[in-house]
């Protein structure tokens, strides 16, 4: 599980360059949840993505969601992502 981010809007169909640029290829790619959070005056509209990938970009942490539960402290506009 990751959370890579772009700042900024993105077409989905961008999407695959980007992962490009990131050195991942993947073999499938699907929207999993739209959240909103607001940080004092500021609205975050966010997509999440989950993504099948063929390579693991080793420059990354890469955990499952009982890993990062245990080890990695997130922030509650993510934590929205995930529930």
């Amino acid at each position: 599980m990751n959370f890579q981010m772009l700042v900024g809007e993105i077409e989905e169909n961008k999407i695959p360059k980007v992962l490009e640029q990131w050195n991942i290829q993947f073999k499938n790619l699907q929207t999993k949840k739209h959240a909103k959070h607001i940080f004092t005056h500021v609205e975050w509209d966010m997509i999440a993505y989950e993504i099948e990938i063929k390579n693991k970009n080793e420059q990354w942490i890469w955990t499952t969601k009982k890993e990062m539960d245990r080890q990695y402290p997130l922030p509650t506009a993510f934590k929205k992502l995930l529930n």
